[in-house]
This record gives C-alpha cells, sequence and structure tokens, in this order.
C-alpha cells in the first residue's frame, strides 16, 4: 500500500533550495561584476552561509525521505535501480546540453590541456568536487551533486544501523564528524566531504524513523539552538559545528510549520510539484544563472532592478527545469526504463 505524503519534508526541500538559489543569484552577481545595491536576502543567517543553511536542511529531509519510503522494506537491487534512474540519465541529458551551449558560447568545451580522462569525472557526477584538484569538464552539478550520491549508497547501511542500534549509529555519525573536524585537511573543504555530512542524514533518518511528528516544545528547541548561534559563531572553531546546530535547529522549526501548513491546498499542491522539480532545479539554477547575470557586467542595479532580474532568473530556470524533466521523462520511456 503506498505510503502517505510526508507534506513538511518536501516544504523543507523547497526552502533549502530557494535558500541555494538566492546565495548562487548573489555570487553570480559578484562573479560578473554586476553591482546591486541591495541583495535579496543575507548572505548569512544565524552566522551561517545562506547556501550551507540550505544544504544541511536538504540533507537532514533526503535522509527523512529516503527512511519515509524503506522504513518497511528495502530491496538492494531495486533501491540502486531508482537512485541510479533518478540521478544519471537526466545529469547527463543536462551536462550534455549545457557543454553544446557553452561550445558555441565560447568557442571551445573548456580551457585546453585538460586530460580527455576527466570526463570520467563528469560521467560520475563527480566533477564538482574534482574542482579543488585542477579543471575538468565540469558544467554543472556542483559538489553536492557528488555527495548526495555518496550518501545514498550509504543508505542501505547506514539503515540497518538506525533501525537496529540508533544510539550507536547516531552517535557513531557524531564521532565520524568529529575525526573529520580534527584530522581531514586537505584542499577540499569539509563541508564538502561526504562523511563529514553523514551526521545530518543520519539525523534525519532517526527523526523520521522514532520521532516524525514535531510537537511545540521540539520546535522550541530548535528555536532556542537558532537563537544561540545567531549570539554564538561556532564557525569560529569549525563550520561543520554551526552547521549541525542551525540545520538541525531549522529542521525542527520549519517541519513544526510545515506540518501545519499541510492541510492547505496550496501548501499540498507545492509539495507535489517539489518532488518532481527540486532535483531538476539544482541541476539548472546554477548554469542559467551565470549565464543570466552576466549581460549587466559593468552594471550597477537599483533595488527594483535586482528583485526584478532574480524573478526573471527564478522564472526562467523554472520553464527550463520543467523542460528537463520532460524530456528526461521521454527518454526514459524511450529505454523502455521508465512505465507509462
Amino acid at each position: 500500500m503506498k505510503k502517505e505524503r510526508v507534506y513538511y519534508l518536501d516544504i523543507v526541500k523547497v526552502i533549502a533550495l530557494i535558500m541555494v538559489f538566492t546565495c548562487h543569484f548573489t555570487r553570480s552577481l559578484e562573479r560578473n561584476e554586476v553591482g546591486f545595491v541591495c541583495k535579496v536576502l543575507p548572505d548569512e543567517v544565524c552566522n551561517l552561509y545562506l547556501g550551507s543553511f540550505g544544504v544541511t536542511l536538504f540533507f537532514i529531509a533526503s535522509g527523512a525521505s529516503l527512511m519515509y519510503v524503506y522504513s518497511d522494506k528495502l530491496n538492494l537491487g531495486y533501491y540502486i535501480k531508482k537512485r541510479f534512474t533518478g540521478i544519471y540519465p537526466m545529469f547527463w541529458i543536462a551536462f550534455f546540453i549545457a557543454t553544446g551551449i557553452s561550445f558555441f558560447r565560447n568557442q571551445s568545451i573548456q580551457p585546453q590541456g585538460i586530460p580527455k580522462w576527466k570526463i570520467l569525472y563528469s560521467i560520475l557526477g563527480f566533477d564538482g568536487n574534482a574542482l579543488w584538484w585542477g579543471p575538468n569538464y565540469y558544467q554543472l552539478g556542483e559538489w553536492f551533486l557528488s555527495v548526495i550520491i555518496l550518501l545514498y549508497l550509504l543508505f542501505p547501511l547506514l539503515r540497518i544501523g538506525v533501525k537496529k542500534f540508533p544510539i550507536v549509529t547516531l552517535t557513531g555519525s557524531l564521532i565520524l564528524l568529529a575525526l573529520c573536524i580534527l584530522f581531514f585537511h586537505t584542499k577540499l573543504p569539509i563541508e564538502c566531504f561526504v562523511l563529514a555530512r553523514v551526521a545530518e542524514f543520519v539525523f534525519g533518518m532517526v527523526f523520521m524513523e522514532y520521532v516524525k511528528k514535531v510537537q511545540l516544545w521540539k520546535a522550541g528547541i530548535g528555536v532556542l539552538g537558532l537563537i544561540l548561534t545567531a549570539f554564538i559563531n561556532f564557525s569560529t572553531v569549525n563550520v561543520m559545528i554551526q552547521t549541525l546546530i542551525v540545520g538541525i535547529s531549522g529542521f525542527l522549526v520549519l517541519s513544526w510549520v510545515g506540518e501545519r501548513l499541510s492541510g492547505y491546498q496550496l501548501v499540498k499542491n507545492i509539495s507535489l510539484i517539489s518532488g518532481k522539480y527540486c532535483y531538476p532545479f539544482f541541476l539548472t539554477h546554477h548554469y542559467l544563472l551565470e549565464w543570466m547575470t552576466e549581460r549587466f557586467q559593468g552594471l550597477t542595479l537599483s533595488r527594483s532592478a535586482v528583485y526584478l532580474l532574480y524573478l526573471f532568473c527564478f522564472i526562467v530556470t523554472v520553464i527550463v527545469t520543467r523542460l528537463l524533466y520532460e524530456g528526461n521523462k521521454q527518454v526514459l520511456l524511450f529505454l523502455n526504463i521508465q512505465k507509462r
């Protein structure tokens, strides 16, 4: 029997995606040397970078979503096929189109001298993280894609731990984070390292398996956590401490609010739409933002112009997201991977 949809998880993901989109909009303006008199949203919330806040919310919600779907049983073969077909075909389609557009815009695919074998990074979806060790054929997806892929691969093992030894598994994930903070020192930032993100993912899993509903007092703990991090910047010790506290606190508050809004049909509709389009939106937004904001290079945008450009970029991204989703759907149908 099909499970009832948990609408507040989709609401959290939508809010997370808007946070990431908004901070990428600001960064795109800066990279393209576009002046602006204001920002759509502040760069930091509770002393945490807005994009990092969105990412941690997404990791927690993703762990919760998977645990909700696969709590009763998990067929490993079906699970791997489902994750593979849900991630890679759409990524490859988007990557191919973005590479083609870049080729015609720049008369080249990437700077000269990149070894051809590095295309493997892009085929696997790991090119965003691999950029820390030199240029490759990266176009879209960023570091987040490789981390979420690895977390999906770890999920079956983590699920066993959460089902049988929840306290040990959660404690172990925190110890793993502590070890990363103490010993992980490479070119790759710690927040882009998958083992440092397991604790957030596991928290979402444990939450969905043993809590699921957020009472007012739990939301109150979340509020206290946000107040604490607004006055104390744990990032001065390590950014992952701030990330974990803000992420969990924000998730508790937003889940409580989302639960109470889930009865409204508009919220349900947004939830259903976001379930389809979050991933293609993630794939398309950064590339499109860079492309559209570069048209304003050298200008200084007024407040109204900033908001108008932001709205236009958002609408265009939504349209392209829909086209990518439908295109991927047709490809899967053609290859007989997805049923009609």
